[in-house]
């Protein structure tokens, strides 16, 4: 969980460097290493101070793409 913690923090300051997820600018994607695989999270800006978190996975779930 602390690898979860650090990676979501940095949303605070960066989110526009995660990976966009969609045809939308503001749907991304944070990559979480851990371990061999890691996690990824799905999430929002809705506006200068404000991101939601849509969904967190990990990377060797069945329905992961």
């Amino acid at each position: 969980m602390v690898a979860l913690h650090a990676g979501i923090a940095t949303l605070k300051s960066s989110p526009f460097t995660c990976r966009k997820a969609g045809d939308s600018p503001f749907l991304r994607e944070l990559i979480v290493p851990f371990g061999r695989s890691g996690y990824v999270a799905l999430f929002e800006i809705e506006d200068d101070s404000t991101v939601t978190v849509v969904a967190i996975r990990h990377q060797r779930e069945d329905d992961y793409h």
